[in-house]
């Protein structure tokens, strides 16, 4: 007889053997106990876990002429056929192979015919979400009323993939990953049974690779002992598998730690010279930094071995929880882009240096701001961060001492030079302006003719804003037309620099300015009529 791999020859018989799916068994074998058999299944889950499996235990439980409550024989003669996939009333269909309308058509013609020699005729239809819709829309009425010896079952790892016409026509079922636990249980009794030696090291490689999928498992396994002669130690496991030591993992996470750049370069390029798979070396690594924040947040729910505790118990401190988060992150979007990129190592090691910088989140710096105000502060720190004081002292004060100490000629000296770089044509105006200190915190500008006054007021939101930003508080802005002698004058003259006129400083802050339109409409004159004027040496006045 041919050697039969393990996934073949430990495949669970009877429901009492299948593992981690305890909740799907209760609700088959009381359906089969009090005879609510439904005519259509769906069983969907990842792969590996038991569906087609449990698909034909149900149907062995179905057509066993021995049965025991939900319990077949095994050995009657429908039991034997099925487990051979021999039964003419058992029909196993890929539904990869048969996905297009003509072989949905076939089957559906074929229902009509009574089984042979068992109640019921069953059709299992393995990766069922590879049918076509068409195929599919052609099985709905035949799915949905088949004639009473028929029953579907159908098994996918893609449910999401199957219409929703056929789902609200099944009883559905989801199968579950198998745990660390169940799987390793598993394989210690299978070792007896085959009298070979596994070390806690070398299951937990087995089962992590797997990722919940017994049958993958009991695949790793075969192999590892068709290559072994001896005892299956960890090492020997990684070795085949392509997987790193566990010490080269762990010496590059206490490197991350530190800071050590130089020692992770070196970590990669030794890994490089040694044959590693680059690729495989990241996912090692993301899936240990896994585990140690795992381990650093609960130790019970880390599936680790005894052997590595004491790696955990040393690492579990180095990194917050918020880091691991980052780090995951970061290795997952290098293993991104190591798979497109012409030179994946180069792409690991800046993130591996990226890894290493220093990290603070948001609320770690919140915290080490607020003890720092303390220690300054006295260990007081108020609400929004600032020492209390009383509001109306402290707003007297602060007016009082920032006004006195501002110049604002030169303030305006400033505002003007940053006005007229913005705006060379249209802030020519500006330069004409006579300034006149009202108080310490109120001036005055006065235009020289009408155009001026204009332009002049285009400026005022821009020339308000730049005070306030350069002194720290609000300037009252009064503009009118320039009517006194001394300031025609000066016009006459073509002196155009700024002309400053001090006035004793107001005694109170409390005034409104307003422009007096009125009296500036009966004293200004057009510009073009003072040119005229001016020619004739007179000047223009309004009566």
């Amino acid at each position: 007889m041919s050697y039969l791999v393990l996934a073949r020859k430990f495949r669970p018989q009877t429901f009492g053997d299948v593992i981690g799916q305890e909740h799907i068994l209760q609700t088959l074998k009381n359906a089969i106990s009090e005879n609510r058999i439904a005519h259509a299944y769906l069983f969907s889950g990842p792969r590996g876990c038991g569906k087609t499996t449990m698909a034909r235990i149900f149907a062995k439980a179905l057509n066993c002429k021995n049965r025991t409550f939900a319990r077949p024989c095994g050995e009657c003669e429908n039991c034997i056929e099925i487990s051979r996939s021999s039964s003419i009333d058992v029909l196993e269909i890929d539904g990869a192979s048969n996905n297009g309308i003509d072989e949905i058509r076939t089957l559906r013609d074929n229902v009509k015919f009574a089984s042979a020699n068992s109640k019921y005729k069953i059709y299992i239809i393995d990766e069922a979400h590879q049918i076509t819709t068409q195929a599919f829309n052609a099985l709905l009425k035949t799915l949905e009323e088949p004639p009473e010896h028929v029953v579907f079952i159908l098994a996918t790892t893609e449910q999401h993939k199957i219409p929703v016409t056929i789902l609200s026509r099944c009883q559905q079922y989801r199968f579950k990953l198998i745990s660390t636990e169940q799987m390793v249980k598993s394989i210690k009794n299978i070792a007896q049974k085959e009298d070979f030696e596994i070390d806690d090291d070398a299951l937990s490689i087995v089962t992590t690779a797997s990722g919940g999928s017994m049958r993958d498992a009991l695949s790793l396994l075969d192999q590892a002992i068709s290559s072994c002669s001896g005892k299956i130690t960890g090492e020997y496991v990684r070795g085949l598998l392509g997987l790193l030591p566990k010490d080269i993992i762990s010496s590059v996470t206490g490197n991350i730690a530190k800071g050590q750049v130089q020692s992770i370069l070196k970590t990669v390029k030794e890994i490089t010279e040694q044959g590693y798979n680059i690729l495989q070396f990241a996912r090692d690594l993301r899936n240990h930094l896994r585990q140690v924040m795992v381990y650093s947040i609960n130790p019970e729910i880390a599936e680790i071995s005894s052997e590595d505790k004491k790696i955990f118990e040393v690492q579990k401190s180095l990194f917050s929880v918020s880091c691991h988060v980052r780090m995951s992150n970061l290795l997952s979007r290098a293993l991104d882009e190591m798979r497109w990129n012409d030179d994946p190592r180069m792409v690991l090691e800046l993130y591996l240096l990226k890894m290493a910088e220093p990290y603070y989140n948001v609320g770690e710096l919140l915290t080490k701001i607020n003890d720092l105000e303390k220690s300054i502060n006295g260990g007081y720190v108020s609400a929004n961060y600032s020492i209390k004081e009383d509001s109306a002292v402290s707003k007297k004060k602060s007016i009082d001492e920032v006004t006195s100490s501002v110049d604002l000629i030169s303030v305006w000296a400033e505002i003007v030079d940053e006005i007229t770089k913005k705006h060379p044509l249209t802030a020519q105006p500006l330069k004409k302006v006579f300034i006149k200190i009202l108080g310490d915190a109120s001036i005055q500008l006065s235009a020289f003719g009408q155009f001026d006054y204009e332009g002049l007021l285009e400026f005022r939101e821009q020339i308000s804003k730049l005070f306030s930003r350069k002194t720290g508080f609000d300037v009252a802005i009064k503009i009118i037309i320039a009517k006194d002698e001394q300031a025609y004058n000066l016009r006459k003259e073509g002196k155009e620099e700024i002309v400053v006129a001090q006035e004793e400083s107001l005694k109170t802050r409390d005034y409104v300015v307003k422009e007096d339109f009125q009296e500036t409409s009966k004293t200004a004159i057009p510009k073009h009529i003072q040119d005229i004027a001016k020619k004739f040496g007179s000047i223009a006045k309004k009566i």
